[in-house]
C-alpha cells in the first residue's frame, strides 16, 4: 500500500479511513463473507495463537473459534445487520494452550466481514448490574436537568465518572466547523479549557465524517506500537472499527497537549456533526466494551435532549419569522401599489430576517430602511456579488462580507453580514438585508496553525501546533451568521408571494402609462374623454379581480405554512413515540417526562391550527344577515352540555332576539365566552355564567357575566392579545388564542368587545354588535 506523505495543503486528504494498521489493544480479523476463510487479520493475532501470519491465511473460522460462536458466525455471516448481534463473546486458544475469552463486535464492508476482538477484563453479571445502576442514575440526571447547559455540565460529570478519564469536555462546532468547548469536567490540579475555541483544522473534514458513521472512538495509548494488518496487498477500509489506528499528525497533535489516552463520543443532530464528548487521560488508558457502550448510549441520549430543544426553538423561530412574512405579505395585498406595502412594513421585514437594515430596488430607484450603507455602496455590492457571487444561485448570502472583498471592510459596521435576493434577472430588481458588525473576543486554546519540520536526514513532515497556551483573538467584520431556517424563509417569501405581486406590479404600471397618456389628452374632445373613463374602469375591475386572486393566494400560503410548521412537530411526536416504545428501562420518571413532551408538541399543534382559524377568519367568514339569536344561543349551549354537566355550572340567559351577522363566528365568539367563564372558575363555588343583551340605538350589546376567578382591570385590554395569559399552563389548560379571535371577529362585525372585572368577584364580557347593514 503506497503510503500517503501529508503536507500543509493535503493534511485533509489524509486517508485515515485506511491506516493499514490497529491499535495494539485488541485484534482485528476479516473474513470471506461467503467461504469464512480468513483473508486479512492484525500480525499481534498471529502472535496470540503462536503461528506465523502466512499460516493462519484462509484459515476456516471455526477452526479459530470454538462453538457456540462459530456456529453463530456460520448462521450470520451474510447478514446485512450482523452488527445487532454485537457485542458477542467468543473464546479463542491461545499459543500456551489456554482459552481467553474475548469481547467481539462485527461489521462488514466491501472487503468482507470484520471482526474486532478486545479481551474481557471483568465478568458480566456483576459489572453489567453496576452498568445499568449507573446508567440509570446518569440517565435521570442529565434528563432532569433545568436547561440544555445543566445537561451538558451533568453529562460530562457522569461520563468521566463513568469512564475514569482525567478530563472529559464537550466540544461543539459552529457553521464552520470550528468549536468550542462548553462544559468541562477534570481532574483537580489540571488546567481549563472552559469557553476555549478550536480551529476547525484541528478536526479537519475527513475526520469529521468518520465520526458520524463511528460515534466512540478510543486512542488507548498514544505511544502505542500499533499492529499492521496481513498482508498489506490492499488497502481495507476500517472506517466503522473502533482499534483503527490514529493519524500520526493527530498522535503528534495529543503528545503536544501531553495527553496519552483519549477517547471521542459522537454528537448528531438532525444527521450532522453537532459536537464530540472528548475525553483526555495523562496515561493510557484502556476503557472496556460494555463501559464504552453506556457512554455511547449516553451521548445518544443527549443528541436527543439537544435536537428536541433546538427543533423546537427553531420551529417557534420559523413560525414567527413566516407570521412576519405572512404580515408583510398580506399588507403588499391591500396596497394598489405593492412597493407602498413594503414601505409600511420595513420594519417587519427587517425582524423576519433578524437584520438590522434593508434595501430594495423594485422600481426604478433604489430605497433603504434600517442601518444600511450609502446607497452608492449598497449599489457596489450589489454589482460585485451579481458579478462574482450569483452565478445560477437565487440567492446570496454570507456573515463576512469584508472577507470576500477588502474593499467591503469599510461597510463592516453596517454590513457585515449580506443576504441578497434577486427579483429579475434583467431589470437588476432585488431585496437585499445587511447585518452589522459584531465584535467578538474568542479565547482560543493555542494558535491554530501547522508547521513543517525538516529532520536531519533532510526529509520532512506535518507537525501540528505545538502551543495550547490560551490565545486571545478580537473577531471583526463579522455578523451573526445567516440560519437555514431564515434563508428557507426568504425563499418561500420570493418564491409564493413576490413573484406573484412583481406581475401585478407589472400590469399596474401599464394600467399607470395609459392614464398618463389620456391626461395628456384631456384637451380632446368630450367623447373620447368618456372613452378613456370607461376603459379606466373596465382596468379597474380587472385589478379588483386580480386583488381577489391575490387574497385567495394569501389563503392557500396560510395553509401552506400551517403544513410546513406541523412537520417538525410531527418528527417530534415520531421520535418520541420510538423513544416510548424503546423506553422498557425507564422508570415512570422517565416515562413522565416523555409523555410531558409529547403533550407540549400536541399543544404546539393545536396553537398552529388555532392561528390558522384566527388567519382565516376575514376570509371564510359568511356573509352577514339577521338569524334567531334566541335558537344560535340554545346551540351552542348544547355543544357544551358535556362540560357543563362535569363542572356542575349552571348557565341563565335572558334571550338576545333577532341577531345580524356571521351566525357561525358569533356562535364561536359565545362558546368562547362560556367555557372561559366556566374554566375559570373558583374552586370554593359552583360556574354561574349568565348571558344578557342590550340595545341601544343601532347596535346590540351581549354581556357575558360569570362568578369566576377574575383578573386585574390593568389587563383588561391585554387579554385580547394573541397568546396572552394571566394563569400557567398547568393551571388552567388552553392556547392563549379564544379571546384574540373573539375580538377579530367581533371587528369584523364593526363592534367591539371589553371587560369588566376585579380579582376574585368575575368579570363581564360585553360584545357590541350592529343591528342591520344599514347601522355598519
Amino acid at each position: 500500500m503506497e503510503k500517503f506523505e501529508a503536507t500543509l495543503d493535503n493534511c485533509h486528504k489524509e486517508p485515515i479511513h485506511i491506516p493499514g494498521s490497529i491499535q495494539p489493544h485488541g485484534y482485528l480479523l476479516l473474513f470471506d463473507t461467503n467461504t469464512l476463510t480468513l483473508r486479512y487479520f492484525s500480525e499481534n493475532f498471529a502472535a496470540l495463537v503462536g503461528l506465523e501470519p502466512s499460516a493462519l491465511v484462509n484459515t476456516h473460522a471455526e477452526t479459530i473459534f470454538a462453538s457456540p460462536f462459530s456456529e453463530l458466525l456460520a448462521s450470520n455471516c451474510n447478514s446485512s445487520d450482523i452488527h445487532r448481534l454485537n457485542p458477542m463473546t467468543a473464546s479463542i486458544k491461545t499459543k500456551d494452550s489456554t482459552c481467553v475469552e474475548f469481547s467481539v463486535v462485527a461489521s462488514q464492508n466491501e472487503a468482507g466481514l470484520i471482526l474486532e476482538l478486545e479481551q474481557n477484563t471483568a465478568h458480566g453479571v456483576e459489572i453489567n448490574h453496576s452498568m445499568q445502576h449507573l446508567m440509570k442514575h446518569s440517565l435521570s440526571s442529565m434528563v432532569d436537568s433545568q436547561s440544555l447547559q445543566a445537561s451538558y455540565e451533568m453529562a460530562v460529570e457522569e461520563i468521566r465518572e463513568l469512564t475514569r478519564f482525567d478530563r472529559v469536555m464537550l466540544y461543539k462546532f459552529d457553521h464552520e466547523y470550528n468549536g468550542e468547548v462548553v462544559a468541562e469536567a477534570k481532574r483537580s490540579g489540571l488546567n481549563s479549557f472552559l469557553h476555549q475555541h478550536f480551529p476547525e483544522s484541528d478536526i479537519p473534514k475527513q475526520a469529521r465524517a468518520l465520526y458520524l458513521r463511528n460515534p466512540i472512538r478510543l486512542l488507548a495509548d498514544v505511544d502505542g506500537e500499533n499492529s499492521p494488518l496481513y498482508p498489506q496487498d490492499r488497502a481495507i477500509d476500517l472506517s466503522a472499527c473502533i482499534l483503527r489506528s490514529v493519524s500520526p499528525i493527530h498522535c503528534q497533535y495529543l503528545r503536544n497537549m501531553g495527553v496519552q489516552a483519549t477517547m471521542s463520543i459522537s454528537i448528531i443532530v438532525a444527521g450532522k456533526l453537532w459536537g464530540l464528548i472528548a475525553c483526555h487521560h495523562y496515561e493510557k488508558h484502556i476503557v472496556p466494551f460494555n463501559i464504552r457502550e453506556v457512554a455511547q448510549y449516553m451521548g445518544l441520549m443527549l443528541s436527543y435532549l439537544i435536537s428536541l430543544k433546538t427543533s423546537s426553538l427553531e420551529a417557534m423561530a420559523e413560525a414567527n419569522a413566516l407570521t412576519l412574512s405572512s404580515s408583510v405579505t398580506e399588507r403588499m395585498a391591500k396596497e394598489i401599489f405593492f412597493v407602498d406595502g413594503l414601505r409600511y412594513e420595513s420594519a417587519a421585514l427587517q425582524e423576519m430576517m433578524k437584520a438590522t437594515g434593508v434595501a430594495w430596488r423594485v422600481e426604478n430607484d433604489l430605497e433603504c430602511y434600517g442601518q444600511t450603507p450609502a446607497k452608492a455602496d449598497i449599489e457596489s455590492i450589489y454589482r460585485w456579488l451579481a458579478e462574482h457571487q450569483l452565478g445560477d444561485d437565487s440567492i446570496f448570502y454570507c456573515h463576512n462580507l469584508g472577507e470576500l472583498n477588502e474593499a467591503f471592510k469599510a461597510f463592516a459596521k453596517t454590513a457585515s453580514g449580506v443576504l441578497l435576493m434577486p427579483l429579475s434577472a434583467d431589470a437588476n430588481h432585488f431585496i437585499m438585508w445587511f447585518r452589522k458588525e459584531v465584535i467578538q473576543t474568542k479565547n482560543w486554546g493555542g494558535k491554530p496553525e501547522k508547521s513543517i519540520e525538516f529532520l536531519d536526514d533532510g526529509s520532512h513532515r506535518l507537525m501540528p501546533r505545538s502551543s495550547f497556551k490560551l490565545w486571545v483573538e478580537n473577531v471583526k467584520c463579522k455578523s451573526h451568521p445567516w440560519t437555514e431556517a431564515e434563508v428557507s424563509c426568504a425563499l418561500k417569501f420570493r418564491n409564493t408571494l413576490v413573484n406573484y405581486v412583481l406581475a401585478k406590479s407589472e400590469r399596474y404600471k401599464k394600467l399607470n402609462a395609459i392614464l398618463e397618456q389620456k391626461v395628456t389628452k384631456r384637451t380632446e374632445a368630450l367623447e373620447n374623454e368618456i372613452t378613456s373613463r370607461r376603459t379606466a374602469e373596465q382596468l379597474l375591475t380587472i385589478a379588483l379581480e386580480k386583488a381577489h386572486e391575490s387574497n385567495q393566494e394569501l389563503e392557500r400560503f396560510a395553509f401552506l405554512a400551517s403544513h410546513d410548521l406541523q412537520e417538525p412537530l410531527r418528527k417530534i411526536q415520531m421520535f418520541g413515540d420510538r423513544i416510548q416504545c424503546s423506553a422498557e428501562g425507564l422508570n415512570d420518571r422517565h416515562a413522565s417526562y416523555l409523555k410531558r413532551m409529547m403533550d407540549s408538541a400536541e399543544r404546539m399543534q393545536k396553537l398552529i391550527k388555532g392561528l390558522l382559524s384566527f388567519s382565516r377568519i376575514d376570509r371564510k367568514g359568511e356573509s352577514f344577515k339577521s338569524f334567531d339569536g334566541d335558537n344560535a344561543l340554545a346551540e351552542t349551549l348544547l355543544d357544551l352540555e358535556l362540560v357543563i354537566k362535569e363542572s356542575n355550572a349552571q348557565v341563565d340567559t335572558t334571550g338576545l332576539g333577532d341577531v345580524f351577522g356571521d351566525r357561525r363566528q358569533l356562535q364561536r365568539v359565545l362558546l368562547n365566552l362560556i367555557n372561559n367563564g366556566i374554566k375559570f372558575s373558583a374552586p370554593e363555588r359552583a360556574p354561574r355564567v349568565s348571558i344578557s343583551s342590550e340595545r341601544k340605538a343601532n347596535e346590540l350589546i351581549v354581556a357575558v357575566k360569570d362568578n369566576g376567578i377574575g383578573f386585574d382591570p390593568e389587563f383588561s385590554e391585554q387579554i385580547f392579545n394573541l397568546f396572552e395569559r394571566l394563569h400557567g399552563r398547568s393551571a388552567y389548560a388552553g392556547t392563549g388564542l379564544g379571546l384574540a379571535i373573539c375580538k377579530k371577529i367581533v371587528e369584523r362585525h364593526h363592534g367591539r368587545i371589553w371587560v369588566e372585572t376585579e380579582v376574585g368577584q368575575g368579570s363581564t364580557f360585553y360584545f357590541s354588535l350592529p343591528i342591520s347593514a344599514q347601522a355598519i
